[in-house]
């Protein structure tokens, strides 16, 4: 029997386990931006199920196989006009186009980018050209997006009114963003930072340069 994605919205205990399952799986963060995913208290997800392939390129089963789905911000019929992630996307890549993509559900996705500054995404080798129209494709590099992802990171490297972490402190934050990510993996239910894959480099960046320091001094 036919089973589609219509078919599948139109069981709502069949929609809200995909939705849990797909939350947790990504330890509450948006699949494309690393924003903070979400329910309302009345249980309603602020997210959507976005196809990594898009429905318009889907081939029969391919619009419910679960390896193509993610949690993705905004929520459905989002009222504000959004130029990054699963809306800018839309339809891309088509079939000729999907080398040109990098699923965030790559064992080395994180590895494809670095952050310039504490905004700005970018390829890690200016040859993957997959990863550069990947970051222009979602509108990574928006300035809505930016201004969100450097917020997070400063936050996280000044939590107390602006004050500089010392090294006890940043190595603390090492650690946690480490382990919830192996527990993660390991399926615990975990939730994740804001934008933790853009703060991770900025904090060990961090602890090299605090360790630095303290070893540089006499008697170390």
């Amino acid at each position: 029997m036919p089973f589609n994605y219509d078919a599948m919205r139109s069981n709502s205990d069949v929609v809200k386990a995909v939705e849990l399952a797909l939350f947790r799986e990504q330890g509450g963060i948006c699949a494309y931006t690393g924003i903070k995913l979400g329910f309302s208290t009345d249980t309603r997800p602020l997210f959507h199920i976005e196809h990594l392939k898009a429905q318009d390129h889907c081939q029969r089963g391919e619009d419910t196989d679960y390896r193509n789905l993610v949690a993705c911000w905004p929520e459905p019929n989002f009222k504000g006009h959004v130029e990054y992630g699963a809306n800018q996307k839309g339809a891309w890549p088509s079939p000729s186009e999907a080398g040109n993509f990098v699923s965030p559900l790559l064992a080395n996705c994180t590895l494809r980018f670095v952050y310039r500054t504490k905004s700005q995404i970018a390829a890690a080798r200016d040859d993957d050209t997959a990863a550069v129209e990947t970051i222009r494709m979602l509108g990574l590099n928006f300035k809505e997006l930016k201004a969100r992802r450097r917020e997070a990171i400063q936050g996280a490297l000044k939590p107390k009114r602006g004050q500089q972490l010392n090294l006890a402190q940043a190595r603390k934050i090492k650690t946690e963003m480490e382990r919830a990510e192996v527990d993660l993996n390991n399926g615990g239910n975990i939730s994740l930072r804001a934008f933790c894959f853009a703060i991770k480099p900025f904090i060990d960046r961090e602890v090299r340069k605090l360790e630095g320091i303290r070893n540089s001094r006499p008697n170390n």
